[in-house]
């Protein structure tokens, strides 16, 4: 093999520097090209100030295992770790591109209030971080420092969850379970050492637990708080829990139930508002049980009738015509809709909806065409209740309460077809 073809796989100076990226209290992160393998990494070093502090050479180390042992598209990979020539151990890693959450909410610093982003984009951030920490958790780690800052959006909402330096092997039998066909390995892959120091994270985003446990004690319900705290900043623009001090910050996180955020806000959905109260109970056993249980809510709560379109309709646009197929229901945002109907050539008003009112729902719950048509008096904007969202909504009904509107409906249709019967004989004479 000729000799110049392995050259590049010898160079002694592989990584070469092109720009700082960031530093923190531990590591200094440059963005660099690695001339063996033609492409451009993140590499995170250990800083010359800490590299005698035992504690900050363990929170370098266990960052590197732990993000060497997990695998997921929204976890940053790690490529290769090594110690620099004066025995500062280094990481290299995907290089990312993006803004924090914190940046792109606006965050302040000194009150954590932000500019909530819309419902579908919440709810995208929110999936794809419990994703992530559930997948973590299957693998017997826990974050321990969940915080917008830690949590970075690149294009097209994609989440990359970053900075494992606080993370904790809660299960360390799922860390060497991965060598159980190679038991002559387990030796090598040895969990660190867990100390029982308090107060690792970010105070503002901490479980009860966590403010008066040591790490060794804490697991995963300790993330499902603190993505609740997220999700809940998110959801209403502020914090759950404040103080003018750390004490009697972490006083109401351990003490002080937070308002809902439904009472914070009264258009965030009640699911919604349940579901992050429930990731906030103060005791663990009260909260979900996993990543996974509170995927299952969100997945339920997307494809039901909570997260619906909204369309927007010009003045005179038809929202739907009389014959046409009821497949859906309309909630008036802002606007004014017009309900009419035609008979002997003549257009007959029924009714004029404005924001706050349903209609199109008769059609619907009777599974009929259009008895009406409707149309946009103003520039209108409407919520779409597909059949299939409010169809599961309903069958969560009892057979009483099921009744009960069954012959609600049947009463108003008839009455309806009534009026429209009396206009038509009006119009006749």
């Amino acid at each position: 093999m000729p000799s110049d073809t392995l050259t590049i796989l010898r160079r002694p100076d592989r990584y070469s520097v092109l720009a700082a990226l960031g530093q923190g209290a531990v590591g200094i992160v440059e963005r660099v090209f690695d001339a063996r393998l033609g492409r451009i990494v993140a590499r995170k070093t250990l800083r010359h100030e800490v590299a005698d502090h035992e504690n900050s050479l363990r929170t370098f180390v266990n960052e590197a295992k732990v993000l060497g042992h997990l695998d997921h598209a929204n976890i940053i990979p790690i490529f290769d770790t090594f110690l620099t020539e004066d025995g500062r151990p280094v990481y290299t890693m995907r290089e990312i591109r993006g803004t924090s959450l914190g940046r792109l909410l606006q965050m302040s610093v000194q009150t954590g209030d932000v500019t909530p982003l819309p419902l579908d984009r919440t709810l995208k951030i929110v999936t794809q971080l419990a994703e992530a920490l559930s997948h973590a958790h299957e693998r017997g780690v826990i974050h321990l420092d969940l915080k917008p800052q830690n949590i970075i959006v690149l294009a097209h909402d994609e989440v990359v969850l970053v900075d494992w330096g606080s993370a904790c092997f809660f299960a360390p039998e799922r860390y060497t379970g991965k060598l159980d066909e190679h038991p002559d390995l387990k030796h090598l892959a040895r969990v660190p050492a867990e100390d029982d120091t308090l107060l690792i994270g970010t105070p503002r985003y901490m479980s009860p637990e966590q403010t008066e446990e040591p790490r060794s004690r804490l697991g995963p319900r300790s993330d499902v708080f603190s993505l609740g705290i997220i999700f809940y900043q998110m959801l209403t623009g502020e914090l759950p829990f404040h103080g003018e001090s750390l004490e009697e910050l972490l006083f109401h996180i351990r003490e002080t139930e937070p308002f809902t955020p439904r009472r914070v806000d009264r258009g965030i959905h009640r699911r919604l508002s349940d579901m992050v109260m429930r990731m906030l109970e103060k005791k663990p056993a009260g909260r979900y049980g996993s990543f996974d249980e509170v995927l299952g809510d969100l997945e339920e709560f997307r494809s039901t009738a909570a997260e619906f379109p909204i369309e927007t309709f010009a003045e005179g646009d038809a929202i739907f015509r009389e014959g046409d197929e009821g497949d859906a229901a309309y909630v008036i945002v802002e606007g004014e809709v017009e309900i009419w109907t035609e008979s002997g050539g003549e257009r007959r008003t029924l009714t004029r909806n404005v924001a706050g009112e349903v209609f199109g729902e008769l059609a619907l719950l009777r599974d009929m065409p259009r008895s009406a048509s409707a149309t946009a008096i103003t520039e209108t904007s409407v919520r779409v209740i597909a059949q299939p969202a409010l169809m599961s909504e309903v069958e969560k009904l009892s057979p009483w309460v099921l009744a009960i509107l069954s012959g609600v409906v049947e009463r108003f249709v008839d009455r309806s077809e009534r009026l429209v019967e009396v206009l038509s004989r009006q119009d006749e004479d």
